[in-house]
């Protein structure tokens, strides 16, 4: 097995893959398998994400993937990268059960394996722990808040009215606008009057690079709905019975994106989840990307009618 350095030997995986059906996307670390000058087999690691894995057709059997696996592995092990986890087809998923992977979740399309220590089970335990959810009736919500806005304002103080205990979760995963860091802070500043609000990391496994599974997807497979539902499973499978979550709620949505994520999560979820319709507010529905462009143009005056004060602050001298 060859580590892939040179650009042509990263373009060759490429086109590999690409008869495979599957998809190179940058990564930190690519492996290859040649026989007679020709690419058989090849895996690649981004973080602790094992990724682009696949083998010719024609040299399946012969225990190549239960090989180069160990190997990487092995690598893996000598740079000090440890809490692996992998998507792959469902097809594969026995060759990493075989090396000590265990499985997250699986669709049609996609089987998600970690390796312990720090399973999901221990990770969101230990969250709970962290944050004494000990109450027998609570709600949550999961918010990007990039940033936070009166609409996330309206729908939290509203759902978390119906419970004794109220999370919200903020997606930990820093691909927005906004540090993860200054989004947590903005919601914590923005609910603190409400005391049976918590605010919690999301945590790797909810809307993260590791539930977005599309480097392998056929161009056919709708890639949004796919990465919903992986989410949506998550939730439903791990979040809901840790926490003991009696119902997740969102707001009505219109971006198209958004609204086919939540469908996904209200096929999956069913009665466990409530929309509540968002707030409007001059100059029309509320919503953070809105709050973004007025950030854009210095728009001060109508960012007061859209965000608490705690945010107008913030976005004031992020400016």
């Amino acid at each position: 097995m060859k580590l892939a350095i040179l650009s042509e030997e990263k373009e060759r995986i490429k086109s590999f893959l690409e008869s495979l059906d599957l998809k190179y996307n940058e990564q930190d670390y690519s492996f290859y398998m040649e026989d007679g000058g020709r690419v058989i087999a090849t895996v690649s690691v981004k973080g602790n994400i094992i990724q682009g894995f696949g083998i010719a057709p024609e040299y399946r059997g012969e225990n190549l993937a239960g090989r180069m696996i160990s190997e990487v592995l092995g690598f893996l092990s000598e740079k000090k990268i440890y809490r692996l986890k992998v998507y792959t087809k469902p097809e594969n998923s026995e060759v990493f059960k075989a090396l000590g992977f265990s499985e997250i979740i699986s669709t049609t399309n996609i089987s998600l394996l970690e390796t312990p220590p720090g399973t999901i089970w221990n990770v969101l335990n230990d969250l709970k722990s962290e944050y004494n959810v000990v109450e027998d009736d609570i709600g949550c919500a999961v918010l990007n808040a990039n940033p936070f806005t009166l609409g996330h304002r309206y729908l939290v103080e509203t759902a978390s009215k119906r419970h004794q205990r109220f999370l919200v979760f903020v997606l930990e995963e820093d691909l927005s606008f906004f540090k993860f860091n200054d989004r947590i802070r903005l919601v914590r500043a923005g609910t603190a009057d409400l005391k049976n609000v918590s605010v919690l990391p999301s945590s790797p496994y909810l809307v993260s690079a590791l539930t977005f599974p599309t480097y392998f997807l056929k161009q056919d497979v709708d890639e949004v709905a796919e990465q919903a539902l992986s989410d949506a499973l998550i939730f439903k499978k791990y979040f809901l019975p840790v926490f003991g979550i009696k119902m997740r709620y969102l707001g009505t949505e219109t971006d198209p994106v958004t609204f086919k994520y939540n469908r996904a999560l209200e096929e999956v979820l069913g009665e466990k989840l409530t929309i509540i319709t968002r707030r409007e507010a001059e100059p029309g529905t509320i919503s953070a990307s809105l709050v973004r462009k007025l950030l854009r143009e210095k728009d001060f005056r109508t960012l007061e009618k859209l965000v608490p004060k705690t945010t107008l602050e913030f976005l004031k001298t992020h400016e």
